[in-house]
């Protein structure tokens, strides 16, 4: 499903994580408590929407599961693969930090880890940045921020927020993602911005809502 600027970013991190990550299975993502519990054959059910300049396009069902199937990265990390054929996480991997604060995620077919949510210690705080260099005359600065206070989406009542957001050299709005996780669930929302018919102010592209999720 995605096709993103930030695929082309390498973060640069802040505050919340440490860069250094590492994770030793059952890692903190098999918890009941993990804020995306990673238990093979754990499903979720979303709701998809697809729109045209904010017109939607198509409307469908997306069913996300757990696989035995992992990959490790270069620093010993270890992800779980996400079967999510037609959703967000379609050819992604997933850790959770031991710690719990934060999921990680490498997309196929680039394999370069990067930090998907945070939970950070106060509202609108930066989690990382990072810069697109594909136009050196004009790069995209990417910057992620976390907010604490919880939300409701849905019948889901605690959700924490992460919000991405990116611009070039001339502050025009070029894409932004606003991601929902609650702890014990996993995320619960995802919604993709880019701009109006590639100008213009930033419309919604995309949307994923969770409906229900089995254990």
């Amino acid at each position: 499903m995605k096709v993103l600027l930030t695929s082309a970013v390498v973060f640069a991190c802040f505050l919340v994580i440490s860069c250094a990550k590492h994770s030793t299975p059952p890692n903190q993502g098999s918890g009941a408590n993990s804020i995306f519990p990673l238990v093979q054959g754990s499903v979720w059910y979303y709701a998809d929407s697809a729109f045209s300049d904010s017109t939607v396009t198509a409307a469908y069902i997306d069913t996300m599961t757990v696989t035995k199937n992992t990959y490790q990265d270069q620093s010993g990390t270890v992800y779980v693969e996400l079967n999510d054929t037609y959703g967000w996480f379609f050819g992604s991997y997933i850790s959770v930090d031991p710690s719990n604060n934060a999921i990680y995620e490498v997309d196929s077919p680039y394999y370069s880890p990067y930090t998907f949510f945070a939970v950070p210690t106060q509202d609108k705080q930066i989690i990382g940045t990072g810069t697109d260099y594909t136009n050196p005359a004009c790069p995209v600065v990417t910057t992620q921020y976390g907010w604490i206070t919880p939300v409701t989406i849905g019948t889901f009542t605690s959700c924490l927020r992460n919000i991405e957001y990116s611009a070039d050299c001339n502050g025009n709005p070029q894409e932004e993602i606003d991601s929902y996780v609650q702890q014990g669930v996993g995320v619960v929302r995802i919604v993709h911005y880019v701009p109006d018919s590639a100008t213009g102010p930033l419309h919604e592209d995309y949307s994923q809502t969770l409906q229900t999720y089995q254990k």
